[in-house]
C-alpha cells in the first residue's frame, strides 16, 4: 500500500450518512483510534463508512472514459471498445503490465474499504449507548463490507496481504504477500459466516446490506472456493447451493417481469436487486450509463459519449434463435434519436440514427440520456437472477444431477428470455446450460471474468462449447496463457513494498 494509507490509518475523515440516503453528506469532523466515543448518531457515522468506497467496483479512473468495471469486462473477448484511451489495447494484445490503468484503483480503493472496516470493528464495540441489536446490525455490515473487498482482491490479484487491524506505523505497512487460501479461510469466510448471525433484516430497500445480501456473497465465495483456484469441491458446493436456496426459500425476492425494469432507477433496490451498490444525482453519478453509449454519438445530454465498452458481434448473435434479450433495446441496441443539445434543428439525425453496430443497452438509464446527462441508476453487485443460476450450479454439482428446484431455477431465467423449458437432467448438459445462461444474462456486469477465472474455461461464441482457458485464441488472434489468470500488482506498490513479489509472468 502507498503512503495514502498511512494517512487513513491516523486520521479517518468521516462523514455522517442517513440511512436513507447514504450520499446526503454532512460533514461532523475527525476521528481518530483514540477519538473519545459517545453518540448513536457516532456509530452510525462508523458503520456507515464501511460503504465509503464500494463503488471501487464502478468508478471512473484515469484516462478518458475509463472506468473500473473495464477491467473486468476487456479480458473476456466478448468485449471490444472504440475509445483508445481506455488502454483496451493493452488488454486486446495480451500486453497488461504493472502499469496499465486500473489496477493501481482496485488495489487502492479496495485496501482503503478495508482500511476503514478495520477501524469500524475496533471502535464499534465502545459506544456505550448502542443497543446489542444495533451492534450486531453494524458488525455485520462492516464484515460483510470487508469480506466484499477481499473477495474482489484475491480473484484479481491472487495472493494479497492481509490485513485486518488498525496500522499506524510504516513497518506495519511492510508486510508480504498472504496465500489465497488463507485469506478466504482466515477473513473471507468467518467475516461471511459471523455477519449470516448478525441482526440484519432478510431484504433492504435503503440500499443497506441485509441478509440476503450476505447469503448471496457466501453463496459466491463457496462456489468459487469449490472451483479453481482451491479446488475445495463437492463440500463448497453443498454450502453454496444452502444459502441461495434459503434465498430462494424467503420468497422476498423475485425477477422483474421485464427487462426495462432492470434499468430504471425508480426500481433502485427493489423486488430483483439484493445488493446495489449506491449512486445518486449531483452527488455520485453512474458513469458507465455514458461510457457504454456510442462513441461522441451526440445522442445524449451527457458531455460526451465514451463507447468504452461495446459488446462484440459474435457474442451478441451467438444467443439462442428468438431470444427477447437480443431484441432491439433490450439488452442491446442498434440505433438512437440523437440530442436536441448536439444538433442542428430539422436534421434527420434528431429522429433516427443507425449506428451500425451493437451497443449495450442494459444501463440505459433514459431520463439521465435524454434530459438530465447524470445518472442514479444504482450498479448491481448481486440480483435474484445470478441467485437462481448460482444454485442451480452447485447443486447439481454437488448431487450429480439437477433436482426440480434447480430445473426450476433455470426455466424462470428462459421463460422471461422466451425460451422454451430446458428439462435434461444429464449433469453435463445442464451444467453447460447453467453457464450460457450465466453469459448471456449476466453479461457485461462484471461476472463473465470471475466465471472463467473459477471454471477456467471459455465459452467460444461460434461453436458453444467451452474451452480451457489457457491456449484459447482471442478474437485478434493472442492466445491466452496462465499469466492471464491474474493480473500483476500495480507497479506503485511494488517500489513502495519491497516485500510485495509480482505474479509469474509480469
Amino acid at each position: 500500500m502507498n503512503y495514502k494509507a498511512i494517512i487513513y490509518c491516523l486520521l479517518f475523515c468521516f462523514c455522517l450518512i442517513s440511512c436513507n440516503d447514504f450520499l446526503d453528506i454532512m460533514p461532523t469532523g475527525t476521528m481518530t483510534t483514540d477519538s473519545e466515543l459517545k453518540s448513536n448518531e457516532s456509530a452510525l457515522a462508523l458503520a456507515n463508512s464501511a460503504y465509503r468506497n464500494s463503488n471501487v467496483v464502478n468508478r471512473m479512473v484515469s484516462g478518458w472514459g475509463a472506468n473500473s468495471i473495464l477491467l473486468l469486462e476487456y479480458m473476456t473477448d466478448k468485449a471490444t471498445s472504440e475509445n483508445s484511451q481506455s488502454n483496451y489495447k493493452d488488454f486486446q494484445d495480451l500486453t497488461v503490465s504493472s502499469r496499465t490503468t486500473y489496477l493501481e484503483d482496485w488495489w487502492k480503493y479496495s485496501y482503503e474499504g478495508i482500511n476503514d472496516c478495520n477501524l469500524a470493528l475496533a471502535k464499534i464495540k465502545e459506544f456505550p449507548s448502542l443497543n446489542e441489536n444495533l451492534l450486531s446490525q453494524y458488525e455485520g455490515e462492516i464484515k460483510f463490507m470487508r469480506a466484499f473487498f477481499y473477495f474482489y482482491l484475491v480473484r484479481i490479484f491472487g495472493d494479497v496481504p492481509k490485513i485486518t487491524s488498525v496500522q499506524s506505523e510504516l513497518g506495519e505497512l511492510q508486510i508480504t504477500r498472504s496465500p489465497v487460501k488463507e485469506i478466504y479461510d482466515e477473513i473471507i469466510i468467518p467475516d461471511l459466516l459471523d455477519a449470516e448471525k448478525a441482526k440484519l433484516p432478510f431484504k433492504e430497500e435503503t440500499g443497506r446490506i441485509s441478509m440476503g445480501a450476505v447469503k448471496s456473497l457466501l453463496a459466491d465465495v463457496y462456489l468459487t472456493y469449490a472451483g479453481f483456484p482451491i479446488q475445495g469441491g463437492n463440500q463448497y458446493y453443498t454450502e453454496s447451493a444452502k444459502r441461495s436456496l434459503e434465498i430462494i426459500n424467503s420468497n422476498q425476492y423475485t425477477l422483474f417481469d421485464q427487462y426495462e425494469d432492470l434499468w430504471n432507477p425508480e426500481n433502485n433496490n427493489k423486488k430483483e436487486f439484493i445488493f446495489q451498490i449506491q449512486y445518486s444525482l449531483n452527488k455520485r453519478s453512474n458513469e458507465v450509463v455514458c461510457v457504454v453509449l456510442p462513441t461522441r454519438s451526440g445522442m445524449s445530454a451527457f458531455v460526451l459519449e465514451y463507447g468504452s465498452l461495446t459488446p462484440t458481434k459474435e457474442f451478441v448473435e451467438s444467443y439462442p434463435e428468438n431470444d427477447k434479450r437480443t431484441e432491439e433495446k433490450q439488452f442491446f441496441f442498434t440505433n438512437y434519436k440523437g440530442h436536441p443539445n448536439k444538433f442542428s434543428p430539422g436534421v434527420p439525425e434528431l429522429e433516427f440514427m443507425d449506428f451500425k453496430g451493437y451497443y449495450i443497452h442494459k444501463f440505459f438509464d433514459k431520463k439521465a440520456i435524454d434530459a438530465l446527462g447524470q445518472s442514479n441508476l444504482n450498479w448491481t453487485i448481486y440480483r435474484y437472477a445470478d441467485i437462481l443460476l448460482m444454485y442451480a450450479e452447485a447443486q447439481a454439482n454437488a448431487d450429480n444431477s439437477p433436482d426440480q428446484t434447480a430445473i426450476d431455477a433455470i426455466n424462470k431465467i428462459r421463460a422471461r428470455a422466451g425460451l422454451e423449458a430446458f428439462n435434461d437432467t444429464n449433469k453435463e448438459k445442464f451444467i453447460k446450460e447453467v453457464w450460457d445462461q450465466r453469459y448471456f444474462e449476466l453479461c457485461y456486469e462484471n461476472k463473465t471474468w470471475f466465471d472463467i477465472l473459477r471454471t477456467r474455461l471459455i465459452r467460444d461464441d461460434k461453436t458453444g462449447n467451452y474451452t480451457s482457458f489457457a491456449g484459447y485464441k482471442t478474437r485478434a488472434g493472442k492466445t491466452y496463457t496462465e499469466t492471464q489468470l491474474l493480473f500483476p500488482l500495480p507497479l506503485r506498490e511494488i517500489q513502495t513494498n519491497p516485500n510485495l513479489k509480482q505474479n509469474p509472468g509480469y
